[in-house]
């Protein structure tokens, strides 16, 4: 089971890249502005260094990238679920890395925003 959980997760983020680009086209140029803007927020809180900035970014890149492949998929609602939740689990792991306790606690604790923002744009 977890080897099909990886092949479609790996299937995903393939489709994501490939498909990076119609990013765009999702989210209205207003929209993309105030998530780029909640990202420098959140990076603002988190109180990074210069130098792990640009790995953050690319977390919440990677996992935007794979929020857009799953949209554009016509796979059963059961199956997105399950790759949504191996996507957040990853970039859990990736920032646990990164980001120093304090830093992870704080991370954590806006972990439900994130949630409710996923689940909205998932209906959407």
């Amino acid at each position: 089971m977890k080897i099909v959980k990886t092949l479609i997760l790996i299937a995903v983020l393939s489709i994501g890249m490939l498909s990076s680009a119609t990013a765009q086209d999702i989210l209205s140029a207003e929209h993309q502005e105030q998530v780029a803007e909640n990202v420098s927020d959140f990076i603002h809180n988190l109180n990074l260094s210069e130098r792990d900035k640009p790995a953050f970014r690319e977390i919440v890149s990677d996992f935007f990238v794979g929020l857009v492949a799953i949209r554009a998929t016509d796979f059963p609602m059961k199956t997105n679920k399950k790759v949504v939740k191996a996507l957040i689990k990853g970039r859990d792991s990736r920032a646990k890395d990164l980001l120093s306790t304090d830093q992870y606690k704080v991370y954590k604790a806006r972990a439900k925003e994130r949630q409710a923002n996923m689940k909205e744009l998932m209906k959407q």
